[in-house]
């Protein structure tokens, strides 16, 4: 496992069974972590930490690489990071390509998620709250309380912390416990079973930027609710977030009366939220003909936004199912409806990318970027239809210019390795492979990547030069690893 070599003897993690009371300990009491006077971790080794994390979590566990999907839950992250206490808000969102129940946050700003949260969180305000939980963790910086705590009680490397999480989110739960339990001896660990103090905090911080954020204060308890019952009657299949979070009744009454005085309102379906969740469902079903049974079914839902939401999920398991016709006439009256949507905008063009019909997916996405330059969701999908029209020059260079905003979006340089080299552009093709393996925390095969280009850019020195200072800059980050 490529994983913080050299971190892994100075970076330790409590064993929290014994940090508990260190925890409970009032605020005031906390270490000033990361200034002048402190040895515990910074923020900037917190994000370096995370970082290395990020990349081997990339390499093993698998993700949704949908643009649209991705640019949803980065607003929705940096919006919700703007109402909360977190100081350093860098973050780096990852969609798991799984089904179970689930959501975690490493050091340094990293939040994943499965997408099954988007299929059992049934308002934008509850996956919401399970987001600002997370957040909570990382403003409160607990990692960095641990360690501090960690120093009275034992330690674990983060090699073992990566393979449970990977673990739990990807197989489940009793696989990644028992990793975690062969690597410390004990089920509990600063990510994977928190102590019930810092659950409490993460808890009681993350309903208070709901309240800031103007969403629904109860949606915590809502959400835990449903997790609880589900707990209840399916002992046997547990959803992952229970067994990271552990849910109990107090625990459920504790978020009921942090929000007692706040009024209760009627909160509107958020039909952007809609769209999403039956994109999900849409994009991870395995038969386009079943899914167009389930959203048909869904055009009878009483609550109009919802309808809206299934009619869309219908026109994306129609351009699956390769049914171009029926998916325009599905998706016209959301157009009419809804005539600004970029969403819809993207759906019509990949109707027309699907039958072929390259140029009027290129006309559609370009009137759209016209009036949404860089748009991200956009500027993927015309980069996909460019690719499939075989005109990768033009791909290329909206490519690039999105990849000085986007150095760590992995989809991005896989499809500019792809561009490259539908253009015979080889030293190219390395290139942006290089970039890739990075990211996948595979520096080996990245230099390797580059080494190959080099001879093939001998006449151009700028290029040269270029190249080889990569190739030092991946050697320091492979020292640190």
């Amino acid at each position: 496992m490529n994983m913080l070599r050299s971190l892994a003897l100075l970076i330790l993690l409590p064993m929290t069974l014994a940090a508990d009371e260190a925890v409970a300990a009032s605020s005031q009491n906390l270490p000033q972590l990361g200034d002048a006077t402190s040895g515990i971790v910074s923020l900037e080794k917190e994000r370096e930490i995370g970082q290395g994390f990020l990349r081997s979590l990339r390499a093993q566990a698998p993700t949704l690489d949908d643009p649209i999907l991705q640019d949803y839950l980065e607003h929705l992250m940096y919006s919700l990071a703007s109402y909360s206490q977190l100081q350093d808000r860098r973050l780096d969102v990852v969609l798991i390509d799984s089904p179970l129940i689930n959501a975690f946050a490493a050091p340094g700003g990293i939040v994943g998620i499965n997408y099954g949260l988007f299929t059992y969180g049934q308002t934008e305000h509850e996956i919401s709250a399970i987001l600002s939980h997370e957040l909570a963790h990382l403003s409160q910086r607990h990692f960095a309380r641990g360690v501090e705590a960690g120093k009275k009680t034992g330690v674990i490397n983060l090699a073992g912390l990566l393979a449970s999480v990977i673990l739990m989110t990807t197989v489940g739960g009793d696989a990644g416990m028992a990793a975690f339990g062969a690597t410390q001896g004990i089920v509990q660990n600063e990510y994977l079973t928190h102590s019930r103090a810092r659950e409490a905090e993460a808890d009681r911080v993350g309903i208070d930027t709901l309240v800031e954020a103007g969403m629904d204060p109860r949606a915590m308890a809502y959400m835990f609710e449903r997790l609880e019952r589900a707990n209840r009657f399916s002992s046997s299949r547990i959803p992952e977030f229970l067994r990271t979070h552990p849910v109990t009744k107090s625990r459920i009454s504790d978020a009921y009366n942090q929000t007692r005085n706040y009024a209760k309102k009627t909160w509107p379906p958020n039909l952007n939220y809609q769209l999403m969740r039956t994109r999900v469902t849409a994009l991870t079903t395995k038969s386009p003909r079943k899914s167009i049974l389930l959203f048909k079914a869904g055009l009878n839902d009483q609550d109009e936004v919802k309808r809206d939401a299934n009619q869309y999920g219908l026109v994306l398991s129609l351009i699956e199912d390769s049914q171009a016709d029926e998916a325009t006439r599905y998706l016209r009256p959301l157009l009419e409806k809804y005539s600004s949507s970029i969403l819809f905008r993207i759906a019509e063009a990949d109707i027309h990318a699907q039958a072929q019909r390259y140029d009027q997916a290129l006309k559609i996405l370009e009137d759209a970027l016209a009036i949404n330059p860089g748009n991200y969701p956009l500027t993927m999908t015309y980069a996909e239809v460019l690719i499939s029209a075989n005109k990768p020059v033009v791909a290329e260079e909206f490519l690039l210019n999105l990849s000085t905003e986007r150095k760590n979006d992995e989809y991005l340089w896989y499809l500019l390795a792809e561009a490259y080299g539908l253009a015979n552009d080889i030293p190219g093709v390395h290139q942006a492979r290089a970039e890739f393996f990075v990211l996948n925390g595979n520096f080996d095969q990245a230099i390797k990547q580059l080494g190959y280009a080099i001879p093939l850019v001998r006449g151009n020195f700028q290029q040269n030069a270029k190249i080889k200072q990569r190739i030092e800059e991946i050697w320091e980050l492979r020292a640190k690893h």
